[in-house]
């Protein structure tokens, strides 16, 4: 295929920050390998509005970069990539709309115009067909992580992390998804909303719960940068990040429970004045008949995580979030007795106030 010599190559130089995707693209049935999801997410990531002004634009990563990026060894990255990127050009999605009627229905078209590996360089021509799926972002977006994202090793662990990437502002307040939809978001269901013959076991929900769910659930919850921005909540059933909802004994949807962690800024304050902080809130808190407001616990949660207590950070944000699932409403005063003696249970706060040893 000739390429059309009027257009500006997008060349990356450096790793975006955030990979940025619509709603309507988040929400279609599409089927990815993980090393295609990865390639799709880079050109995602470079892609701009403006890059769309009167003409459709070209993308373009170098083999150093490459390497770089997908941590594979430069003199492999053709035979890695070249055979990924001839089944990519071919991946469609199915993008959901309404029809005269108000059904439901998928409008399936391919995700590339063009892509190639030639001359130590990968280019990618989206097809401009979907450019409104690529670029349009008033029904919401998704701000995903980009190196977290290629970070993650499985494909259906990577579109979970996708999926909820869309509920960063409330995740606690995420609906739950009708497991037949599920199944199609993860690329389980052909154009005619059956399972695809080379996916037959997943027919079986309990095959899907596995494998798409609870082992994705795992992975994530087990990445060491991912469970710095995303706590994964263990349901009243004991599922670990999701519960199910059931008619009889049939499986009819999911929730899924997890909370964005807010890390915060401190902006200037040293570690002198975050220590000073953590002895304040803690000297509060241990007083009888005291309590932390919403905001000051979120305070204490962002100074441990900022001189390192991951673990005592990460347990203030799942018992907040567990008391806001259970009761299910904004709050603005938190009683310790109510998240179970939150403090108390932080190894008595290692006796902070008398020894300060961090």
């Amino acid at each position: 295929m000739k390429t059309n010599r009027c257009f500006n190559p997008v060349i990356s130089s450096h790793l975006p920050k955030h990979i940025k995707k619509g709603h309507q693209l988040i929400f279609s049935r599409q089927e990815l390998t993980s090393r295609e999801a990865d390639l799709f997410a880079l050109m995602i990531a470079k892609m701009k509005v403006e890059d769309w002004d009167n003409t459709t634009p070209h993308y373009e990563f170098s083999t150093q970069q490459l390497s770089e990026w997908l941590n594979i060894k430069s003199k492999h990255v053709g035979s890695n990539l070249s055979p990924v990127a001839n089944r990519l050009s071919s991946r469609k999605i199915g993008i959901k709309r309404l029809n005269n009627k108000g059904s439901i229905e998928f409008d399936y078209r391919p995700l590339f115009k063009h892509i190639a590996y030639q001359n130590s360089t990968l280019t990618m021509v989206p097809n401009d067909m979907l450019r409104s799926a690529y670029i349009e972002h008033n029904k919401g977006f998704a701000l995903i992580n980009t190196r977290n994202f290629l970070g993650v090793k499985k494909e259906y662990s990577k579109r979970l992390y996708e999926l909820i990437s869309r509920f960063k502002n409330k995740g606690f307040d995420m609906h739950g998804l009708n497991i037949v939809e599920l199944k199609g978001l993860f690329g389980l269901l052909d154009e005619t909303g059956e399972v695809k013959k080379d996916k037959a076991s997943f027919k079986n929900n309990s095959v899907f719960m596995k494998r798409c769910i609870r082992d994705s659930i795992k992975e994530l919850s087990e990445n060491l940068h991912i469970r710095k921005e995303l706590l994964f909540i263990e349901s009243e059933q004991g599922d670990l990040g999701f519960e199910l909802v059931k008619s009889g004994r049939k499986i009819t949807s999911i929730k899924f429970l997890f909370r964005w962690i807010n890390r915060g800024t401190f902006g200037e304050l040293n570690q002198q004045e975050v220590m000073k902080t953590i002895r304040v809130l803690e000297s509060k808190c241990l007083q009888e008949r005291n309590f932390l407001c919403h905001d000051e616990l979120n305070l204490l949660a962002m100074s441990y995580r900022y001189i390192g207590k991951e673990s005592k950070a990460n347990r203030i944000e799942e018992s907040i979030t567990k008391y806001l699932n259970k009761s299910n409403m904004v709050i603005e005063k938190v009683d310790n007795n109510e998240i179970e003696l939150l403090l108390s249970k932080i190894e008595q706060l290692e006796k902070v106030c008398i020894d300060n040893k961090y």
